[in-house]
């Protein structure tokens, strides 16, 4: 059970920090979905922890909004 809780929390802490970058840089999910050439309800799944992106996806979201990818191991 606990297992299962911990990989919701981090999969939900990825969905809303998604669109918390899409929100700070005045962005919406069909512009978003536009540079990463995919469709809005592709963005709106992950904001909604409904999809869970693979890490090549992540890399790009990170490219779109000037960030890095950085992964952890606790």
């Amino acid at each position: 059970m606990r297992k299962s809780y911990e990989d919701g929390v981090g999969a939900l802490l990825i969905a809303h920090k998604i669109a918390d970058l899409r929100e700070r840089s005045h962005m919406t999910q069909a512009e978003l979905a536009k540079k990463l050439h995919t469709k809005q309800q592709v963005i709106s799944r992950m904001e909604k922890d409904r999809y869970a992106p693979s890490l090549t996806t992540l890399g790009k979201i990170a490219h779109v909004f000037g960030k890095r990818l950085e992964i952890n191991f606790i």
